[in-house]
């Protein structure tokens, strides 16, 4: 049973995936905009219907990077939370755990997310709330610990991170083949940077 459970997911995820890939090639085609899903759902050969089975409309496939990296975390969520390390530093195993997906294909994560930053760097609601609730509950421990600052609203801890990893990314992305003058290298590794400046920033709600 659990072989045949395996199979099916595996099936799930190569569908997932082959719908992810086709947009994608569709929107560095013709742009997001003059994509429809019914384009996407004929590139994939896949039904209307299923496509809407994993994503549930074409906003939310620029999440897909995320989403990944997400489902495996909340997965972890129980075993995370109980983990004796400090808050500060699960915090930042997150975010970078987060990055590496964008740093397995650099090409892509460009287009991404510079798409998402076109569009107002709205990400996708149901998808934002998740990633919030988790990293609520690991702020919300930290200062339980007294390993954060309680007199912090945490939601404003919480946005301060979640701005530094955004706009390390997106620096990160836009350097990745620029070449600078006067030979300035401006290019940096994605997630040591990312943990510098993270680190940085909960100095200043270290209690």
């Amino acid at each position: 049973m659990t072989e045949i459970l395996s199979r099916r997911e595996r099936k799930k995820e190569e569908t997932r995936h082959r719908i992810f890939h086709a947009a994608i090639d569709l929107f560095r085609e013709r742009g997001f905009e003059q994509t429809t899903v019914d384009d996407i759902t004929e590139k994939a050969d896949v039904a209307k219907g299923t496509f809407f089975n994993y994503f549930h409309r074409k906003d939310a496939i620029l999440a897909y990077l995320s989403e990944d990296r997400l489902q495996a975390l909340e997965e972890n969520a129980e075993t995370l939370l109980a983990d004796p390390r400090p808050a500060p530093e699960k915090l930042l195993d997150i975010y970078a755990t987060a990055a590496s997906a964008y740093e397995e294909d650099p090409d892509l994560a460009r287009f991404v997310l510079i798409e998402l930053m076109r569009r107002a760097f709205t990400p996708e609601e149901e998808l934002g709330a998740r990633w919030h609730a988790l990293l609520f509950k690991l702020v919300q421990q930290g200062q339980q610990n007294r390993q954060l600052r309680g007199d912090v609203d945490l939601t404003r801890v919480e946005a301060l991170l979640t701005s530094i990893y955004y706009a390390t990314l997106y620096e990160w992305v836009c350097c990745l083949d620029q070449g600078f003058p006067h030979g300035t290298d401006k290019r940096f590794s994605l997630q040591p940077e990312l943990r510098a400046r993270m680190t940085l920033a909960m100095e200043g709600v270290a209690p």
